[in-house]
């Protein structure tokens, strides 16, 4: 199977980038957000 048709299967994006090169991302990744900072309490 191709990476392409692969990657395509998957639900991924696939970015040609020049000379043949590509990048595949998965959109799940940007589902992720990064957590707030949460304050030590000191008792």
């Amino acid at each position: 199977m191709e990476p392409d048709e692969f990657a395509h299967r998957r639900g991924w994006t696939v970015t040609r980038t020049g000379f043949g090169a590509r990048r595949y991302r998965d959109p799940r990744f940007d589902q992720l957000k990064i957590g707030t900072r949460v304050p030590e309490e000191v008792s």
